[in-house]
């Protein structure tokens, strides 16, 4: 954005991600990626003969193979799917990419809107070739795509949205505030949404802690503070901390607010 380009970025949504891992394919990724014999035997053994059933209210359902997936609320649940998904980048060469388990974002920058598209449709072309190849599905509904830049540099588009299309001839929809990894993205990186909707989330909640202050002593009040209210400012704080001042204002506001209930502070 300082160099005056427009950076693209599409963020992918896997349809039930964890349950469609191929184990035939999973194993032969953490096989290339230098596991043993022994252990990869020891892998082939925890994600085979595994069996689901539903039960309701003491009925049970006939017992169903369990023939792909990994175990979630496991440990190695998202450690696997990571590695079932380590290679997207190979293919990803004109492109940066970002995978935090299923939530995974492509992007790049360039000086035009026509340059952009190109090079992003191009990757995308590329990735649902490779989601196909490893059994996987994208949820095109979800699967949208965002433009950043400046306002000026936005403004002089007549149509700021990113065209790119899918295998389905469908076209992904561009949208201008997205939530990724707990934050609020928006196009000029304003951080703008996100402090509007951490006030809006926490005002709320310490409206709820002054109704009920008389029930709560110093020591609880300051715990309260620390533990529920302040984590959800801190989160993050090194990426919108640049954001105007008149934005982080808000927050400022906010944390005094917090103060006031912790330390019993009149307002002047």
């Amino acid at each position: 954005m300082e160099q005056g380009n427009l950076t693209g970025a599409i963020f992918l949504d896997f349809a039930k991600a964890f349950d469609t891992v191929d184990h035939g394919i999973l194993l032969e990724k953490l096989k290339n990626s230098g596991i043993g014999d022994r252990t990869l035997t020891w892998f082939q053994s925890y994600v085979s003969d595994r069996s689901q059933y539903v039960s309701i209210s003491g009925s049970s359902s006939l017992p169903l193979p369990v023939t792909c997936g990994v175990p979630q609320g496991s440990i190695l649940g998202p450690l696997l799917f990571t590695i079932f998904i380590n290679d997207l980048r190979n293919v990803c060469k004109a492109s940066t990419v970002h995978m935090y388990a299923d939530d995974t974002v492509i992007y790049t920058s360039k000086p035009n809107l026509t340059q952009l598209e190109a090079v992003l449709q191009e990757q995308f072309t590329e990735v649902e070739k490779w989601i196909k190849n490893n059994k996987l599905f994208l949820n095109t509904d979800k699967t949208v795509t965002m433009l950043f830049g400046t306002a000026p540099k936005l403004h002089k588009l007549q149509n700021p949205h990113l065209c790119v299309g899918t295998k389905s001839n469908g076209m992904l929809t561009t949208v201008t505030s997205l939530k990724y990894l707990g934050m609020w993205l928006d196009p000029n990186l304003s951080f703008g949404p996100h402090i509007e909707k951490l006030s809006s989330k926490l005002y709320p909640k310490l409206g709820a802690l002054y109704r009920n202050k008389s029930c709560l002593s110093p020591a609880v009040r300051k715990q309260i503070v620390q533990q529920m209210l302040m984590p959800a400012i801190d989160y993050g704080d090194v990426v919108y901390a640049a954001a105007p001042q008149t934005h982080l204002h808000k927050l400022t506001t906010l944390y005094n607010s917090f103060c006031r209930f912790a330390l019993q502070c009149k307002f002047m």
